[in-house]
């Protein structure tokens, strides 16, 4: 199997979802046989924001495309590529400003295309990224399961409809919590209980695959 880790979180070092999502991907090797990981780091190798002449590329036939429209294509292309090529993704997935990080938003945008990730059929559309296995390891500020602020949540309800309209229904959220507004104490039970969480998602892959 082969894993996609992608990480978002622009602080880096102190980033406590790149630390998470580095950990899963340890799980799964060590539950795993896993050959081969692919790191895409957003906050660094940053995407492109689509242009009106990536609009235009991705709606004309291969065969007419201009040199201009292939080049604005490229990154899209590569990135297609990574994510058919493996079975696995790992995303390290900081909430900011009660969504996902802006990288992740134009990669999104970069990737969500017709004939390449998805299509339509006469019964609707079809997602083409089949057969993955999504874990989205999510560092909040706050607890949203709070009901009074449960509706400030866009960042899950999005990632689910959009990994579900190309394809991606098998997806689990290791949500962390309090990161920010918290004392010590709660931020490092927190960081233990993702930890225990991650260990227990790499492990019940084994047993579906028994």
């Amino acid at each position: 199997m082969k894993i996609l880790h992608i990480d978002c979180s622009i602080r880096n070092e102190y980033s406590i979802s790149r630390k998470l999502s580095k950990l899963m991907v340890e799980q799964l090797q060590n539950f795993h046989e896993i050959t081969s990981v692919d790191y895409l780091d957003l906050s660094t190798d940053s995407p492109n924001h689509i242009t009106e002449c990536f609009i235009e590329g991705v709606y004309t036939v291969p065969e007419e495309r201009t040199a201009e429209m292939l080049k604005e294509l490229e990154q899209s292309d590569e990135y297609i590529h990574r994510l058919h090529d493996a079975d696995i993704y790992v995303i390290g997935m900081p909430m900011y400003n009660f969504s996902i990080p802006s990288n992740f938003k134009a990669f999104i945008d970069l990737i969500t295309r017709t004939g390449r990730t998805f299509r339509g059929t006469e019964h609707g559309f079809e997602g083409l990224l089949v057969n993955k296995k999504v874990y989205v390891i999510n560092t909040r500020g706050v607890d949203f399961s709070n009901e009074i602020i449960a509706s400030f949540d866009h960042l899950q309800p999005y990632l689910k409809s959009i990994f579900r309209f190309i394809g991606l229904t098998d997806v689990h959220f290791v949500n962390v919590f309090p990161v920010k507004w918290g004392n010590k104490e709660k931020l490092e039970s927190a960081i233990y209980k993702a930890e225990q969480e991650i260990a227990e998602a790499a492990h019940n892959l084994l047993l579906l695959q028994i």
